[in-house]
């Protein structure tokens, strides 16, 4: 896709649309937040950090030679774009100081016009790189990875210890695909944990309200756990291999649940190529803020029991999680995972294009769709 063209446009328009649905999917009021508010909370975090990405990507291309899509799978900017713009975020003021003011930029455009009476294309780039390093700096971005945070501390009244629910996320470099995770973790360190609120005490049993923590509450664990994170985020690595590493890279630390979810693939009317049959019905939607599809998946992993430490003269072994594989379910035990769930977004005009061609139920077997009407979703059609 090249830089100006119709498609681009279109593109950018799409994602908008469905970045405001989405957003509508995972609302406070909404449904799904009310049965997995941290969830939903942690979910809409990434999401404006996704959506800020995209508008400075909208902005980008308008200075830039191309900008390029995988429209062969998963629909999404390609993992360089997301490099470059973790590279401008952290340049953004240094480049704003090297462009000049807005109002002088104008200025320079009309003079430039009444002086040649033609546009001014260098003015015109160079406003456009004003305002996508403006962008960058208003507010954070999805990054190539999304550093580990704490949103939730307490104790578990059976085992004493305590427990975090911990959140992280990265842009997949091999599969175009931004990828949420969140874990509960207890730790039985005992080490240097900081408290939730200042006048807590760790022993102190009722659920703290605090500001989310960068990092683990166990100071001596959080960069080793950062890096953990960092170098386990892939999706090509199964739920299980990364839990398993979790719980043999960290002695004290026992993942007891971890979920992943996976955006994408996104679908674009004439635009993206990666599902010809769901395509051909888009091709036929003419508005960009209805001719779009977007699915994404959630993983979950949790641990059924944790096998105890074992100590002797001769040696002994650490603790260890005994991860449930739902092997009922057969996705799930193709995956390695206890619950998997796999979610459709669609536009009503859309929708209705493919029922109408009798491909509604075939498209979406196996998926809980949820069909954008206006600012409302019909759930679970």
């Amino acid at each position: 896709m090249n830089n100006g063209s119709n498609g681009i446009e279109r593109y950018f328009q799409s994602t908008r649309a469905a970045f405001d649905s989405l957003r509508t999917v995972y609302k406070h009021e909404g449904p799904w937040a009310k049965r997995h508010d941290v969830i939903s909370r942690i979910v809409r975090e990434h999401l404006r950090r996704l959506r800020q990405s995209f508008e400075c990507w909208d902005r980008r291309r308008l200075d830039a030679r191309a900008f390029k899509i995988d429209t062969a799978e998963s629909g999404l900017p390609i993992f360089h774009h997301a490099l470059e713009l973790q590279e401008d975020f952290s340049q953004a003021s240094a480049r704003l100081r090297e462009i000049p003011a807005p109002d002088q930029i104008r200025d320079d455009m009309i003079e430039y016009i009444f002086d040649h009476k033609r546009l001014p294309e260098d003015l015109q780039s160079l406003m456009a790189r004003r305002l996508y390093f403006e962008s960058l700096r208003q507010r954070p971005v999805f990054t190539t990875v999304t550093p580990p945070e704490t949103v939730r501390f307490s104790i578990n009244p059976r085992t004493k210890r305590p427990f975090y629910v911990v959140h992280w996320a990265s842009y997949d470099g091999s599969a175009n695909l931004p990828l949420i995770y969140m874990a509960v973790i207890e730790d039985s360190s005992g080490g240097d944990i900081v408290p939730p609120n200042p006048g807590r005490h760790l022993n102190n049993t009722a659920r703290p309200k605090f500001r989310p923590l960068e990092g683990l509450p166990n100071r001596t664990l959080t960069e080793p756990f950062a890096a953990f994170a960092a170098n386990h985020s892939s999706y090509s690595l199964s739920l299980t291999s990364i839990a398993t590493a979790l719980d043999k890279d960290f002695a004290n630390l026992h993942p007891k649940q971890l979920k992943r979810f996976v955006l994408g693939p996104f679908y674009v009317g004439d635009i993206t190529r990666h599902n010809e049959r769901v395509q051909s019905v888009l091709d036929e939607v003419d508005d960009p803020s209805h001719n779009w599809l977007l699915t994404w998946a959630v993983q979950e992993l949790h641990s059924k029991e944790e096998k105890p430490a074992k100590h002797g003269l001769w040696g002994g072994s650490p603790a260890e999680e005994i991860f449930y594989i739902n092997t009922d379910d057969l996705e799930c035990a193709r995956q390695g995972v206890s619950a998997y769930e796999r979610h459709a977004l669609v536009p009503h005009a859309a929708y209705q294009a493919l029922h109408a061609q009798g491909r509604a139920d075939e498209t979406f077997d196996g998926y809980q769709c949820h069909i954008v009407s206006g600012e409302n979703i019909l759930e679970h059609v």
